[in-house]
Protein backbone atom coordinates (compact mmCIF):
# COMPACT_ATOMS: atom_id res chain seq x y z
CA UNK A 1 0.00 0.00 0.00
CA UNK A 2 3.28 2.51 1.03
CA UNK A 3 4.38 1.89 -1.88
CA UNK A 4 1.15 2.76 -4.69
CA UNK A 5 0.79 5.77 -2.37
CA UNK A 6 4.34 6.82 -3.10
CA UNK A 7 4.28 6.18 -6.87
CA UNK A 8 1.03 8.71 -6.91
CA UNK A 9 2.62 10.96 -5.60
CA UNK A 10 5.60 11.30 -8.19
CA UNK A 11 3.09 11.17 -10.11
CA UNK A 12 1.12 13.92 -8.72
CA UNK A 13 4.22 15.89 -8.91
CA UNK A 14 4.90 14.74 -12.25
CA UNK A 15 2.14 16.70 -13.56
CA UNK A 16 2.35 19.39 -11.54
CA UNK A 17 5.98 19.97 -12.33
CA UNK A 18 4.93 19.61 -16.16
CA UNK A 19 1.64 22.15 -15.79
CA UNK A 20 4.48 25.03 -14.46
CA UNK A 21 7.01 24.30 -17.20
CA UNK A 22 7.05 26.93 -19.63
CA UNK A 23 5.53 26.68 -23.23
CA UNK A 24 8.40 27.11 -26.17
CA UNK A 25 6.49 29.19 -28.73
CA UNK A 26 8.23 29.16 -32.35
CA UNK A 27 9.45 32.48 -33.55
CA UNK A 28 7.70 33.97 -36.36
CA UNK A 29 10.79 33.03 -38.93
CA UNK A 30 11.53 29.51 -37.43
CA UNK A 31 10.52 27.53 -40.27
CA UNK A 32 12.39 29.67 -42.86
CA UNK A 33 14.99 29.22 -40.62
CA UNK A 34 15.02 25.95 -40.47
CA UNK A 35 14.29 25.85 -44.85
CA UNK A 36 17.64 28.46 -44.82
CA UNK A 37 19.60 26.71 -43.00
CA UNK A 38 18.92 23.11 -44.70
CA UNK A 39 19.93 24.78 -48.25
CA UNK A 40 23.41 26.26 -46.81
CA UNK A 41 23.88 22.76 -45.55
CA UNK A 42 23.67 21.13 -49.16
CA UNK A 43 24.81 24.37 -51.36
CA UNK A 44 27.61 25.95 -49.11
CA UNK A 45 28.73 23.92 -46.13
CA UNK A 46 31.37 25.27 -45.62
CA UNK A 47 30.21 29.16 -45.31
CA UNK A 48 30.20 30.90 -41.96
CA UNK A 49 28.05 33.34 -40.58
CA UNK A 50 29.06 37.15 -40.77
CA UNK A 51 27.63 40.27 -38.60
CA UNK A 52 23.81 39.49 -38.28
CA UNK A 53 23.84 36.35 -40.70
CA UNK A 54 24.89 36.96 -43.71
CA UNK A 55 27.25 34.42 -44.81
CA UNK A 56 29.83 35.88 -47.04
CA UNK A 57 31.24 33.80 -49.93
CA UNK A 58 33.63 35.65 -51.77
CA UNK A 59 35.03 39.45 -51.43
CA UNK A 60 37.99 41.45 -52.78
CA UNK A 61 38.89 44.47 -50.36
CA UNK A 62 38.73 48.14 -52.23
CA UNK A 63 40.98 50.45 -51.84
CA UNK A 64 38.98 54.04 -51.78
CA UNK A 65 36.46 55.60 -50.04
CA UNK A 66 34.57 53.45 -47.32
CA UNK A 67 31.29 53.02 -47.22
CA UNK A 68 29.19 54.03 -43.94
CA UNK A 69 25.75 53.98 -42.39
CA UNK A 70 25.46 57.69 -43.84
CA UNK A 71 25.70 58.65 -47.04
CA UNK A 72 25.31 57.41 -50.13
CA UNK A 73 26.96 54.38 -52.51
CA UNK A 74 27.35 54.07 -56.13
CA UNK A 75 27.06 50.34 -56.89
CA UNK A 76 27.03 47.65 -59.29
CA UNK A 77 24.88 44.60 -57.83
CA UNK A 78 22.96 41.37 -59.38
CA UNK A 79 20.52 39.42 -56.87
CA UNK A 80 19.16 36.12 -57.26
CA UNK A 81 17.03 34.08 -55.14
CA UNK A 82 18.14 30.50 -54.07
CA UNK A 83 17.05 28.72 -57.14
CA UNK A 84 19.55 31.17 -59.42
CA UNK A 85 16.37 33.42 -60.77
CA UNK A 86 17.79 36.78 -61.16
CA UNK A 87 15.54 39.62 -60.07
CA UNK A 88 17.62 43.04 -60.10
CA UNK A 89 21.06 43.50 -61.19
CA UNK A 90 22.59 46.82 -63.27
CA UNK A 91 24.76 45.34 -65.73
CA UNK A 92 24.13 45.17 -69.65
CA UNK A 93 25.54 41.68 -70.03
CA UNK A 94 22.94 40.56 -67.91
CA UNK A 95 20.45 42.33 -69.73
CA UNK A 96 21.69 40.44 -72.60
CA UNK A 97 21.94 37.23 -71.34
CA UNK A 98 18.02 37.28 -70.34
CA UNK A 99 17.08 38.40 -73.99
CA UNK A 100 15.96 42.03 -71.92
CA UNK A 101 18.45 44.35 -73.46
CA UNK A 102 17.06 47.81 -74.63
CA UNK A 103 19.25 50.21 -76.25
CA UNK A 104 17.71 53.22 -74.73
CA UNK A 105 17.99 51.86 -70.74
CA UNK A 106 20.70 53.01 -68.84
CA UNK A 107 23.24 49.97 -67.47
CA UNK A 108 25.72 50.79 -65.19
CA UNK A 109 25.92 51.84 -61.31
CA UNK A 110 23.39 53.06 -59.10
CA UNK A 111 23.46 55.06 -55.99
CA UNK A 112 21.73 53.16 -52.46
CA UNK A 113 21.53 55.11 -49.60
CA UNK A 114 23.12 53.68 -46.98
CA UNK A 115 21.54 54.86 -43.82
CA UNK A 116 19.80 52.73 -41.68
CA UNK A 117 16.06 52.14 -42.02
CA UNK A 118 16.24 52.95 -45.96
CA UNK A 119 18.35 50.04 -46.76
CA UNK A 120 17.96 46.21 -46.28
CA UNK A 121 19.41 45.21 -42.81
CA UNK A 122 21.61 42.44 -44.62
CA UNK A 123 22.70 44.59 -47.35
CA UNK A 124 23.87 47.21 -44.95
CA UNK A 125 25.61 44.88 -43.02
CA UNK A 126 27.47 43.43 -46.08
CA UNK A 127 28.58 47.43 -47.83
CA UNK A 128 29.33 48.87 -44.53
CA UNK A 129 32.89 48.98 -44.39
CA UNK A 130 33.39 47.67 -48.09
CA UNK A 131 35.57 50.44 -49.98
CA UNK A 132 35.82 52.00 -53.71
CA UNK A 133 36.83 48.71 -56.12
CA UNK A 134 35.64 45.95 -53.02
CA UNK A 135 33.87 43.40 -54.10
CA UNK A 136 31.20 40.55 -52.00
CA UNK A 137 29.33 38.26 -53.15
CA UNK A 138 26.81 37.27 -50.26
CA UNK A 139 23.83 35.29 -48.87
CA UNK A 140 21.43 37.02 -47.02
CA UNK A 141 18.80 35.18 -45.27
CA UNK A 142 14.96 36.50 -45.56
CA UNK A 143 14.72 38.00 -42.17
CA UNK A 144 17.62 40.55 -42.89
CA UNK A 145 15.49 41.61 -45.77
CA UNK A 146 13.64 44.56 -43.97
CA UNK A 147 14.86 48.14 -43.57
CA UNK A 148 13.75 48.15 -39.77
CA UNK A 149 16.29 48.66 -37.43
CA UNK A 150 17.26 45.88 -34.66
CA UNK A 151 19.81 45.81 -32.35
CA UNK A 152 20.61 42.41 -32.82
CA UNK A 153 20.35 39.37 -34.77
CA UNK A 154 17.42 37.73 -32.75
CA UNK A 155 15.78 40.92 -33.04
CA UNK A 156 15.36 40.22 -36.86
CA UNK A 157 14.77 36.92 -36.54
CA UNK A 158 11.80 37.61 -34.40
CA UNK A 159 10.58 40.25 -36.30
CA UNK A 160 8.04 39.25 -39.20
CA UNK A 161 5.91 41.67 -41.23
CA UNK A 162 2.81 40.70 -42.47
CA UNK A 163 1.86 43.14 -44.94
CA UNK A 164 5.91 43.04 -46.53
CA UNK A 165 6.33 39.10 -46.04
CA UNK A 166 5.84 38.16 -49.47
CA UNK A 167 8.83 40.46 -50.34
CA UNK A 168 11.31 39.14 -47.85
CA UNK A 169 13.27 36.23 -49.59
CA UNK A 170 16.33 34.90 -49.21
CA UNK A 171 19.07 36.47 -51.70
CA UNK A 172 22.44 35.86 -53.25
CA UNK A 173 23.75 39.36 -53.69
CA UNK A 174 26.56 40.34 -55.59
CA UNK A 175 28.07 44.04 -55.23
CA UNK A 176 30.92 46.84 -56.09
CA UNK A 177 31.16 49.41 -54.68
CA UNK A 178 32.15 52.36 -57.33
CA UNK A 179 32.15 55.18 -54.89
CA UNK A 180 31.20 56.64 -51.88
CA UNK A 181 29.91 59.94 -50.59
CA UNK A 182 28.33 61.61 -48.04
CA UNK A 183 27.56 64.84 -50.03
CA UNK A 184 25.11 63.19 -52.82
CA UNK A 185 24.83 67.18 -54.21
CA UNK A 186 28.74 68.08 -54.66
CA UNK A 187 29.29 64.41 -55.74
CA UNK A 188 26.97 64.90 -58.71
CA UNK A 189 28.40 68.76 -59.45
CA UNK A 190 31.70 67.20 -59.39
CA UNK A 191 30.80 64.57 -62.00
CA UNK A 192 29.35 67.42 -64.37
CA UNK A 193 32.16 69.92 -64.20
CA UNK A 194 34.08 66.51 -64.78
CA UNK A 195 31.99 66.39 -67.73
CA UNK A 196 33.31 69.47 -69.17
CA UNK A 197 36.35 67.92 -70.00
CA UNK A 198 34.89 64.83 -71.49
CA UNK A 199 35.61 64.20 -75.47
CA UNK A 200 33.60 61.73 -76.00
CA UNK A 201 29.98 62.41 -75.54
CA UNK A 202 28.84 64.86 -78.03
CA UNK A 203 26.68 67.99 -77.43
CA UNK A 204 24.73 69.26 -81.06
CA UNK A 205 28.00 67.33 -82.77
CA UNK A 206 30.67 68.41 -81.13
CA UNK A 207 32.73 66.72 -78.15
CA UNK A 208 31.11 67.98 -74.93
CA UNK A 209 35.16 69.20 -73.81
CA UNK A 210 35.46 71.36 -76.77
CA UNK A 211 31.33 73.02 -76.14
CA UNK A 212 32.16 73.69 -72.05
CA UNK A 213 36.20 74.46 -72.71
CA UNK A 214 37.42 76.34 -69.35
CA UNK A 215 33.76 75.71 -67.74
CA UNK A 216 34.52 75.40 -63.61
CA UNK A 217 31.87 74.96 -60.70
CA UNK A 218 32.26 78.75 -60.26
CA UNK A 219 30.68 79.48 -63.65
CA UNK A 220 27.38 78.17 -62.71
CA UNK A 221 23.94 80.11 -63.23
CA UNK A 222 22.75 78.71 -60.13
CA UNK A 223 23.88 75.69 -57.66
CA UNK A 224 23.89 72.93 -59.47
CA UNK A 225 23.26 74.63 -62.72
CA UNK A 226 24.75 75.33 -65.87
CA UNK A 227 23.73 76.68 -68.91
CA UNK A 228 25.86 77.04 -72.43
CA UNK A 229 25.05 79.36 -75.38
CA UNK A 230 25.28 77.46 -78.63
CA UNK A 231 24.13 79.68 -81.39
CA UNK A 232 23.61 82.86 -80.45
CA UNK A 233 19.98 84.51 -79.87
CA UNK A 234 18.68 86.82 -83.14
CA UNK A 235 17.70 89.76 -80.06
CA UNK A 236 18.53 89.70 -76.59
CA UNK A 237 14.89 90.66 -75.58
CA UNK A 238 13.09 88.72 -72.84
CA UNK A 239 9.88 86.78 -73.90
CA UNK A 240 6.63 88.45 -72.14
CA UNK A 241 4.31 86.36 -69.80
CA UNK A 242 1.83 84.13 -71.79
CA UNK A 243 4.21 84.20 -74.81
CA UNK A 244 4.05 80.77 -77.02
CA UNK A 245 7.51 79.94 -78.60
CA UNK A 246 7.85 76.39 -80.07
CA UNK A 247 11.47 74.33 -79.41
CA UNK A 248 12.87 71.32 -80.63
CA UNK A 249 15.16 69.16 -77.56
CA UNK A 250 16.99 66.48 -77.10
CA UNK A 251 17.63 65.29 -73.13
CA UNK A 252 20.78 62.85 -72.55
CA UNK A 253 22.64 61.54 -69.24
CA UNK A 254 26.25 62.41 -68.90
CA UNK A 255 27.41 59.21 -70.57
CA UNK A 256 25.40 60.16 -73.63
CA UNK A 257 22.33 58.35 -73.50
CA UNK A 258 19.47 59.96 -74.88
CA UNK A 259 16.46 59.53 -73.37
CA UNK A 260 13.92 62.20 -75.16
CA UNK A 261 14.09 63.95 -78.28
CA UNK A 262 11.82 65.73 -80.51
CA UNK A 263 14.21 65.29 -83.43
CA UNK A 264 13.09 62.18 -85.74
CA UNK A 265 17.01 62.01 -87.17
CA UNK A 266 18.40 61.44 -83.10
CA UNK A 267 15.56 59.41 -82.00
CA UNK A 268 16.43 56.87 -84.79
CA UNK A 269 20.18 57.26 -84.06
CA UNK A 270 19.40 56.33 -80.39
CA UNK A 271 17.09 53.21 -80.42
CA UNK A 272 14.48 55.61 -79.62
CA UNK A 273 12.22 55.60 -82.87
CA UNK A 274 8.49 55.11 -82.65
CA UNK A 275 6.37 55.17 -85.69
CA UNK A 276 3.54 56.09 -83.22
CA UNK A 277 5.25 59.68 -82.19
CA UNK A 278 5.13 62.74 -84.42
CA UNK A 279 8.37 64.76 -84.68
CA UNK A 280 8.33 68.17 -84.54
CA UNK A 281 8.77 71.13 -82.67
CA UNK A 282 6.36 70.84 -79.28
CA UNK A 283 4.63 74.52 -77.86
CA UNK A 284 6.11 76.42 -74.77
CA UNK A 285 3.98 78.69 -73.03
CA UNK A 286 6.00 81.14 -71.21
CA UNK A 287 5.40 82.00 -67.66
CA UNK A 288 6.14 84.99 -65.26
CA UNK A 289 8.68 83.15 -63.62
CA UNK A 290 10.72 80.21 -64.60
CA UNK A 291 8.56 77.99 -62.59
CA UNK A 292 5.47 78.67 -64.85
CA UNK A 293 6.55 77.42 -68.19
CA UNK A 294 4.71 74.78 -69.20
CA UNK A 295 4.38 72.55 -72.21
CA UNK A 296 2.01 71.78 -75.60
CA UNK A 297 -1.87 72.92 -75.44
CA UNK A 298 -2.68 71.14 -72.09
CA UNK A 299 -0.01 72.88 -70.27
CA UNK A 300 1.72 70.64 -68.83
CA UNK A 301 4.24 70.68 -66.11
CA UNK A 302 8.15 70.17 -66.83
CA UNK A 303 11.18 69.50 -64.77
CA UNK A 304 12.76 72.49 -63.11
CA UNK A 305 15.85 72.14 -64.79
CA UNK A 306 14.65 71.84 -68.10
CA UNK A 307 12.61 75.48 -67.11
CA UNK A 308 15.67 76.77 -66.17
CA UNK A 309 17.02 75.97 -69.34
CA UNK A 310 14.61 77.97 -71.65
CA UNK A 311 14.71 80.90 -68.97
CA UNK A 312 17.93 81.83 -70.18
CA UNK A 313 16.93 81.17 -73.67
CA UNK A 314 15.98 84.29 -76.49
CA UNK A 315 14.57 84.25 -79.76
CA UNK A 316 16.21 81.62 -82.26
CA UNK A 317 18.98 80.95 -79.71
CA UNK A 318 19.99 77.46 -79.53
CA UNK A 319 21.56 76.26 -75.79
CA UNK A 320 22.33 73.76 -73.23
CA UNK A 321 21.24 73.26 -69.42
CA UNK A 322 23.05 70.78 -68.02
CA UNK A 323 21.92 70.24 -64.30
CA UNK A 324 21.94 67.89 -61.27
CA UNK A 325 19.13 65.96 -59.86
CA UNK A 326 17.98 68.36 -57.51
CA UNK A 327 16.23 69.74 -61.28
CA UNK A 328 15.64 66.63 -62.38
CA UNK A 329 14.15 63.59 -61.02
CA UNK A 330 15.71 63.63 -57.66
CA UNK A 331 16.26 60.23 -55.72
CA UNK A 332 14.08 58.21 -57.43
CA UNK A 333 14.55 58.66 -61.45
CA UNK A 334 12.03 57.87 -64.16
CA UNK A 335 11.67 55.21 -65.57
CA UNK A 336 14.36 52.14 -66.93
CA UNK A 337 16.40 55.40 -68.82
CA UNK A 338 16.79 57.65 -65.81
CA UNK A 339 18.85 56.73 -62.55
CA UNK A 340 18.04 58.00 -59.09
CA UNK A 341 20.31 61.43 -58.33
CA UNK A 342 21.39 61.61 -61.93
CA UNK A 343 22.26 64.61 -63.80
CA UNK A 344 20.70 65.62 -66.58
CA UNK A 345 21.66 67.81 -70.07
CA UNK A 346 18.52 69.43 -72.42
CA UNK A 347 20.03 70.65 -75.51
CA UNK A 348 17.20 72.77 -77.02
CA UNK A 349 16.75 75.23 -80.14
CA UNK A 350 14.30 77.83 -80.01
CA UNK A 351 12.58 77.76 -83.09
CA UNK A 352 9.61 78.39 -86.21
CA UNK A 353 5.93 77.77 -85.34
CA UNK A 354 5.98 74.33 -87.06
CA UNK A 355 3.15 74.37 -89.75
CA UNK A 356 -0.01 72.06 -89.05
Amino acid sequence: MKKVFYTALYIAAAMILAGCAKTVTPGPNEANKRYFEAWMQKFHPEATQSGLGIYILSETEGEGVEVKDNGYALINYKTTDLDGNISSFTDANTAKQLGTYSETSYYGPKFTTTYKTTIQAGVGDALYGMKAGGYKKIIIPSWLMTAKEFETAQDYLDYYDEDNSASYTSSIYEIEVVDYTEDIDKWQIDSMVRFFSNDKVMIDGTPADRVFSGMTAADSVKTGFYYKTLVEPADTTSFAKDTTVYINYTGKLLNGLVFDTTIERVAKDNGLYSPSKTYKPVQINWGEEYSEITMGSDKSTVVEGFSLTLWQMRAKEKGVGVFYSNYGYQYSGSGSSIPGYAPLIFEIELVAKPED
